[in-house]
């Protein structure tokens, strides 16, 4: 892991925040907190029967096989519901508001990083696993170190990662080679800088009749990665995204103002379009429908879209500098709030259902979502995993910062701005530096 950083490093949500963690939700009534904030033992009010309540966003209902650990749960623990509840957007706001009173609708919350827990786990609103969770297969030294760090907040593990990522430009191979960006074998030279990028992203665009009908680069400018797809390249650029304090995030150095010139430049010539503003899917779409070559995202991209462009018609390629200096990872983690009556039992379900191998391996080889246990690394398919697996292992996260989701609806706003050419790059970083000014970034813990 580069400096700065917790070994082994990795990062997660999509929605009306950068990846914020997923609200709680469900039609059960509100569970209240034990005295001290922890729930009743499991030898108390029930625990381990009735009703397990589970709230994740609707995507992952349709990559992994929530259905199928729903009935092997019920069938091995009689007297046991399983209850989803999909939510497709979703902050941070109501669970708080919900904990704050001791209430909880859910008794599990799936999504986000722990750049987004770390605001629960200041409050004291969920809780701290403990080593006793980690045992047999799931034992720390099972799991990805990159993805088990990315649940811990200041020695506490206070999520479990489920799935994990990792920031990389996809490729459609036929479109490069078509634009005369593949070697003899078919391979595409990783770009150096964003200046090869460019380059790249215009001999990739075509246009007929004065309109584009493939475009060289789309990058994820939307409310779930603009704050990530910044991290990423500058980190690429520059070998980290702070200032010299090695904790605040990094809008006024001349590396920043070159990465936000050369975005404006993309889009200004035509190279790269807005869409991912108002629809964060729109880049995947349109590289799933071939009219993108190039989609700077999340790696796992590579292997799902493989069904719509062709099978091994995709690669991954490193976002300008970060095959040197190391990408940006992330998790979606589970957390189990105080105020839930079932702890016990929930994390019973995390252990047998949400870490075991059926549920992970079909999402790594057909979605590309990477497990965050290292046994279900095995045998895997694709001929890229290798480097996407070394690059999680050298990524770097995001800080821990208390105002964390503050900072990440601010840089939409104002880095949109910027993009579309409606406020100059200077303008912008000043406002960035100014708003990352007034933010607590401390963790909230021990202060």
């Amino acid at each position: 892991m580069k400096k700065g950083f917790k070994k082994g490093l990795a990062l997660a949500l999509a929605s009306g925040m950068l990846l914020s963690t997923t609200a709680c939700g469900g039609s059960s009534a509100p569970g209240s907190a034990a005295p001290g904030g922890s729930a009743a033992s499991g030898a108390a009010g029930g625990e381990m029967t009735g009703e397990l309540r589970v709230t994740t966003q609707a995507w992952m209902m349709g990559k992994y096989d929530f259905e199928g650990i729903k009935a092997d749960f019920e069938k091995k623990h009689p007297g046991v519901t399983v209850v989803y509840n999909k939510v497709d957007n979703a902050d941070v706001t109501t669970n708080m508001l919900q904990w704050s009173q001791g209430k909880t609708n859910c008794d599990i919350a799936i999504g986000g990083s722990r750049e987004h827990a770390v605001q629960y786990a200041a409050k004291d609103y969920i809780i701290d696993f403990g080593d006793d969770f980690f045992t047999g297969d799931i034992a720390k030294d099972k799991f990805f170190p990159a993805f088990l760090e990315l649940g811990n907040v200041e020695g506490k593990q206070y999520m479990i990662p489920i799935t994990g990522e990792v920031m990389f430009i996809v490729a459609n191979k036929e479109l490069m080679k078509k634009a005369g960006l593949t070697d003899a074998n078919g391979k595409v030279a990783p770009p150096k800088t964003w200046d090869e990028l460019y380059e790249y992203a215009k001999k990739a665009t075509v246009t007929e009749n004065g309109k584009t009908v493939q475009t060289g680069l789309s990058i994820d400018w939307g409310t779930n990665f603009m704050t990530y797809s910044y991290l990423s390249a500058l980190q690429g650029i520059k070998g980290n995204f702070f200032e010299s304090d090695g904790k605040t995030i990094d809008f006024t150095s001349p590396e920043s103002k070159s990465l936000l010139t050369s975005w404006n430049k993309l889009v200004k010539d035509g190279y790269t379009p807005t869409d991912t503003f108002a629809d964060m899917d729109a880049g995947r779409t349109n590289f799933k429908a071939g009219k993108v070559a190039m989609l700077m995202t999340a790696a796992s991209r590579w292997i799902e879209c493989q069904e719509n462009v062709g099978k091994g018609n995709t690669t991954v390629i490193p976002i300008p500098g970060t095959d040197t200096h190391g990408s940006l990872v992330y998790i979606h983690g589970a957390v189990i709030p105080k105020a839930s009556p079932k702890i016990e039992l929930a994390k019973l379900f995390m252990k047998e259902e949400l870490l075991k191998t059926e549920f992970h391996v079909k999402a790594l080889n057909t979605y590309g979502k990477m497990s965050p246990l290292l046994a279900h690394y095995q045998g895997l398919e694709n001929a890229d995993w290798p480097t996407v697996v070394e690059a999680t292992k050298s990524a770097v996260t995001t800080p821990l910062y208390k105002d964390f989701s503050k900072l990440d609806t601010g840089v939409q706003v104002e880095l949109q701005k910027c993009i579309k050419g409606d406020q100059g790059v200077e303008e912008t970083q000043g406002n960035l530096k100014k708003l990352i000014g007034s933010l607590d970034l401390t963790t909230g813990l021990n202060h």
